[in-house]
């Protein structure tokens, strides 16, 4: 009867937790987060296009007697110097500097590019 009463009160206690589950701990694996080897350094070439020219127009104003903007220097497309967004915005950007200019199969396209972009921007993505 005192087993049973035991047994009973353990039913009751244990209801909750799984079979699977232990009461007690094994411990930590011995190789577990242990790192065996160092990885090989790697190397970083620090003279790249990207790390050389870096800042190199930060001081334009200062020794050019603030006479030229860093963005005056930018070699590109008219439209693209220094200026930013989307595509959609580039195209219509584009189509208002050079429009009166471009070939006609190029505007025809530009304005179907203009045309597709401008019914998936209202109908997809976090501004509709």
């Amino acid at each position: 009867m005192a087993a049973a009463v035991c047994s009973a009160a353990r039913g009751a206690l244990w209801g909750r937790v799984p079979w699977a589950c232990r009461s007690f701990s094994l411990g930590v694996p011995s190789n577990y987060f242990i790192r065996l080897t160092v990885p090989p350094r790697r190397a970083v070439d620090r003279w790249n296009k990207k790390r050389a020219l870096f800042g190199v127009y930060d001081n334009i104003g200062i020794l050019g007697n603030f006479e030229k903007h860093p963005k005056d220097l930018i070699r590109g497309p008219v439209w693209l110097r220094g200026w930013k967004g989307n595509e959609l915005q580039r195209c219509i950007r584009k189509k208002k500097m050079v429009g009166s200019r471009m070939f006609l199969d190029d505007l025809h396209n530009l304005n179907k590019r203009i045309n597709y972009l401008y019914k998936h921007f209202n109908r997809h993505g976090k501004y509709r």
